[in-house]
């Protein structure tokens, strides 16, 4: 199969997936189509149902002790106009799931079918919400390694951000807004919170892998109005545990300062960072086959939540890798280039 053949066939397969509207919870249509796809091209077919509806899909060829895994749900249009109508500019795709992760779909895809090794490929739901496919996944075997493909411009990511997400309700008292001395603004609590958050020692001192990661505000909401001091501020963020951290002990950080103020809090994810071994056999393979491709190989941490930590949880050492920038997921802004499909 020449180059533009096999350009041809990848713009099509990822047009196609990215026209399945496939946000968490509405993945029904979006499996089916990937199940056909497996099927005609002689893979084994089982779907492991999480709840009504929604089911991972592991599809085999032959015996093999490891996986290549992805997810197959994508984060709702957040303000992505035309998010399910794919077009492409320049070799580049846009749409919503390009990068995250149905460009990495579409050249898996590729491949199991001009390859005939034995495989194993794992479609999980549910990984931009819960993660509930990856944490309710039965193997079928101990497998020895998986690769989960995710956008790491390319790059092996052995190590994993933690995660304590937060929703934080902080109290205030109103007063006229005139005189906002006379009350207790909880707009400004919050940021006098934030700032002493920014403040705490694994963020003050992370490392340079992790100059772009911080706390996200993904939410905040209070106030009436101009005419008067707030009395509720309502706020989600993400604060980041980077690999090396406790996640327990960032936590106790955490807590000690949000119980120096009025405020009441809920905790909506609370996940440890985890760091693998660069000896680690996956690593070691992977590494292995990115050499003898005359590709550059480059470790970095993955600084969002992937399946790979419930995939470890049970045991099955894995490596993150796939093609694009993962910065730009989650936006309007989401592409990918048909240069790194075809290296992927």
């Amino acid at each position: 199969m020449d180059k533009d053949d096999k350009r041809k066939e990848l713009k099509e397969l990822l047009t196609n997936l990215l026209s399945i509207p496939s946000p968490t919870g509405r993945e029904k249509k979006i499996g089916n189509w990937i199940e056909e796809y497996l099927t005609e091209i002689g893979f084994n077919i089982r779907r492991e149902s999480i709840e009504e509806g929604r089911d991972n899909i592991i599809a085999t060829r032959g015996e093999t002790d490891y996986m290549i895994a992805t997810h197959i749900d994508t984060v709702p249009e957040w303000g992505f106009k035309d998010a399910y109508k794919p077009r492409w500019t320049n070799n580049k795709a846009y749409g919503r799931g390009a990068v995250d992760t149905k460009g990495q779909i579409a050249s898996l895809l590729l491949a199991a079918k001009y390859t005939e090794n034995n495989c194993t490929l794992v479609f999980f739901v549910d990984e931009e919400k819960d993660g509930r496919g990856s944490e309710l996944f039965k193997p079928d075997k101990r497998y020895r390694g998986a690769i989960v493909l995710e956008p790491t411009n390319l790059t092996l990511a052995v190590s994993q951000s933690g995660s304590i997400e937060l929703s934080l309700k902080v109290k205030g008292e109103k007063s006229h807004g005139a005189v906002p001395g006379r009350g207790r603004n909880a707009i400004e609590t919050f940021y006098t919170i934030y700032r002493e958050l920014e403040d705490l020692p694994h963020l003050r001192n992370r490392q340079p892998d992790f100059k772009y990661a911080g706390i996200n505000i993904g939410r905040i909401q209070g106030g009436i109005d101009c005419q008067v001091v707030a009395d509720e501020c309502f706020v989600d963020l993400d604060i980041p545990v980077f690999p090396g951290n406790n996640l327990e002990d960032v936590w106790r950080k955490v807590e000690e300062i949000l119980g120096r103020y009025n405020i009441d809090w809920e905790i909506k994810v609370f996940d440890s960072p985890y760091e693998l071994s660069k000896k680690e056999e996956i690593v070691r393979i992977l590494s292995k086959s990115l050499e003898l491709e005359g590709l550059k190989v480059e470790y970095t941490p993955m600084l969002a939540w992937t399946d790979a930590a419930n995939l470890i949880d049970k045991g099955i050492p894995s490596v993150v890798f796939g093609a694009g920038e993962l910065s730009i997921a989650h936006t309007e802004r989401e592409q990918i280039t048909m240069e790194d499909l075809l290296t992927l």
